[in-house]
């Protein structure tokens, strides 16, 4: 095991802590700018080193106590002072526009999370087993083969939803299963649904679990080749297959499997920055849906709302929560983003845009440029895709205001909500 002395100067875009050695990049997460750490190398190449750190020899002013072993796997960023970490993340915003998109931008506002723990809404764990039983566990950052085990879950979801996930492990033991690959909770911010899938690479065993405080569980074969925890076949369920949201005034439901936001908190900030920047509309389209909630959100400002998602779980219950909240000028389609219709974006007030980490597909931006719907909000998990995809549309749309969230707090995440509108001819 090769180690070696740093010093680290910054945090790059990714949020990973940047150093030299020898002439070497070095990237290491759970290092604070201006602290010097003894590393493990774990790959080195030509010009960069990856590294974990072992002991920290010179400490930063904003360092803190971690509160769990596993917390470089979790939130890397647990050992940064809050405050620090909303301060890092400004100025990163800023730097990747100026970077990826060759624009200084004038930040409208960075919103930090009141909650800095048990504030996700989801948390995947994998299985550890050793001897006969099984473990909790995380893969460790930068090296998928090695996992950590978790005594205590994490802190990073609410305290019943470890309880309940521990109470599942207990009779996964009891029961002596086996070949399984992960365990999903989902927990409702809310309301008090908690929903649990057990997923396995086994199909020809069965397994279920009762707790009058677990509002349903799935036991799912997902296949052994991907490493994703696909639900490839449903093997039993039981209880509700959805979980209830309350959002700003709707009454959401989404299913367990389906795409849904972590920090209930911060997007509803962002639906009211959206709503402060919304006026009379004719037509929004609202892409990468997912249950409809921004579309929602705006009912009271479009005459027609039209929703397009690509999982059809999830456009069906876009659907269920336009009848749920009466809204009667919501139209659900279940579509990819890249395939829309040209028609579908003809005479567009409003365009909204909340997609994957990749950020927007190139035909979508063709036809974008092509239709020219008068107005953007453009939310992204991911700046760096979001400042890119700028750069294609920065000719025809210009930036109104940019606004910055923490939706996860003590991990590098940053969320961006970017407000355009045409540049004028």
């Amino acid at each position: 095991m090769k180690e070696i002395i740093v010093e680290f100067e910054k945090i790059g875009h990714n949020g990973v802590s940047i150093g030299r050695y020898n002439g070497k990049i070095v990237f290491v997460y759970g290092v604070l700018p201006g602290e010097k750490a003894k590393i493990k190398v774990i790959k080195e190449k030509k010009d960069l080193i990856k590294g974990e750190v072992l002991e920290v020899i010179e400490k930063s002013k904003f360092r803190i106590n971690e509160l769990e072993n596993h917390y470089i796997s979790c939130s890397p960023w647990q050992v940064f002072d809050y405050n620090y970490q909303i301060e890092i993340k400004k100025n990163l915003l800023k730097e990747i526009y100026f970077d990826f998109a060759q624009e200084k931008i004038n930040l409208e506002d960075f919103s930090a999370s009141n909650k800095i723990f048990g504030y996700r809404t989801k948390i995947e764990y994998s299985f550890l087993k050793e001897g006969n039983d099984y473990f909790f566990a995380f893969h460790k950052r930068e090296n998928f083969k090695e996992k950590i085990k978790l005594n205590y879950g994490c802190i990073l979801i609410s305290d019943l939803a470890n309880s309940l996930a521990f109470e599942v492990l207990e009779e996964i033991n009891k029961k002596k299963l086996k070949d399984l690959k992960s365990l999903i909770i989902r927990k409702s911010q809310n309301y008090s649904d908690v929903h649990i899938s057990l997923l396995t690479f086994d199909k020809n065993q069965n397994f279920n679990f009762m707790n009058e405080k677990l509002t349903g569980f799935a036991f799912i074969y997902s296949n052994k080749k991907s490493p994703s925890s696909n639900f490839d076949e449903i093997l039993n369920e039981r209880g509700e297959k959805y979980l209830r949201e309350k959002i700003l005034d709707l009454k959401v439901k989404y299913h367990y499997s389906s795409f849904f936001q972590n920090n209930i908190e911060l997007f509803e900030k962002a639906l009211n920055i959206m709503r402060e920047n919304s006026s009379e509309f004719k037509k929004i389209v609202d892409l990468y849906a997912g249950v409809g909630v921004i579309g929602l959100s705006l009912k009271d400002f479009s005459k027609e709302i039209i929703s397009v998602e690509i999982d059809p779980i999830a456009t069906k219950y876009a659907k269920i929560n336009a009848f749920l909240n009466n809204v009667s000028n919501f139209k659900a389609i279940n579509l990819k983003s890249e395939k829309l219709p040209g028609e579908i974006l003809e005479n567009v007030d409003l365009l909204i845009l909340d997609p994957p980490r990749a950020g927007l597909h190139k035909k979508l931006i063709n036809l974008i440029l092509e239709k020219k719907p008068k107005n953007i909000f453009y939310l992204s998990c991911n700046p760096i895709t979001q400042a890119r995809d700028f750069i294609f549309l920065k000719n025809m749309y210009k930036i109104k205001r940019i606004y910055g969230f923490d939706f996860y707090p003590n991990t590098p995440h940053i969320e961006s909500l970017l407000i355009l509108e045409q540049n004028e001819i």
